[in-house]
């Protein structure tokens, strides 16, 4: 298979560096005139490279000789402040929401303060938490007593979840199994390769099921194989010169399933693919 073609993204070229050393986020903060929470969205957003190289690390430190610049919009447009976000399930005890990338799980500004301002739900809490640049199904309990029965589930094991990723490389093996403990604490992942581009830049399209819900888990266990995922800013960095346009960790939460904290029957919400997904397996040649 041929290796898929790339378009150069259209950068804006910032002032020179004037100082050897000087952090990137720094100087993005004074070069846009930004606070630097605002300059450090920037870089959470992949959205600016250095000689042509996409870093997001802030503490990356640059010499006067170094050609900062700005992607404009990285990937699909920005999601407008109002928009509504996609409810997969909606019980009256529960709702399992679809978490775009590049958006906080909770705190300020996040899919779950959106959400109770979306739904007139003041009490909604989220159950779990997927990264900011993970995509996919969120729970959130309505009232207390639900979120605690259900975060029993999370900590008891009786929730499955099943992700989909792009990796760097692909599996020795179909399916394998990982048991890899991460912090100490036993974490078992079951990944079967979907798809598999075998030119350069190799890579791979997995579905991984995991039977504990680990801090990073799945992130450290494709790691251990040799696969990080695309775009994972600890994982990922050494190979991302293969991958320079990846816009954000390819990781997406793909399906859910729990048991009711009243009735005790199986519940199951499934998130498609989301598009820039997509539009990667397409360009990888992968789908």
């Amino acid at each position: 298979m041929k290796r898929p073609a790339s378009s150069a993204p259209a950068l804006r070229r910032l002032p020179p560096v004037r100082r050897n050393g000087t952090p990137l986020l720094d100087h993005l903060a004074a070069c846009l005139s930004l606070s630097r929470r605002a300059a450090k969205s920037l870089l959470d957003d992949r959205r600016v490279f250095v000689n042509g190289r996409r870093i997001w690390m802030a503490k990356h430190l640059l010499q006067t000789r170094d050609a900062v610049e700005l992607l404009p919009e990285a990937g699909a447009p920005p999601r407008e402040q109002n928009a509504p976000f996609r409810i997969l399930l909606d019980d009256p005890q529960f709702l399992v929401a679809d978490k775009p990338p590049r958006l906080l799980t909770t705190g300020e500004n996040s899919l779950e303060s959106r959400l109770r301002s979306q739904l007139g739900l003041p009490s909604l809490r989220a159950v779990h938490r997927l990264d900011k640049d993970t995509s996919g199904c969120v729970l959130f309990a309505k009232d207390e007593d639900v979120r605690r029965a259900l975060v029993a589930q999370f900590e008891d094991g009786r929730i499955r979840k099943r992700y989909h990723a792009l990796v760097a490389g692909y599996l020795p093996e179909p399916q394998m199994d990982v048991r890899v403990p991460v912090d100490h604490l036993p974490a078992v992942s079951h990944v079967r390769q979907l798809s598999v581009q075998t030119c350069p830049p190799r890579c791979a399209h997995v579905a991984v099921a995991i039977e504990t819900g680990r801090t990073h888990q799945i992130r450290i266990h494709l790691h251990h194989l040799g696969d990080p995922i695309l775009g994972d800013r600890q994982y990922f960095n050494a190979r991302s010169a293969a991958f320079p346009e990846v816009p954000r960790q390819m990781l997406h939460a793909a399906e859910l399933r729990f048991a009711h904290p009243a009735t005790g029957k199986p519940v199951v919400a499934v998130s498609p693919l989301p598009r820039d997904f997509r539009e990667w397996l397409r360009r990888l040649g992968l789908s």
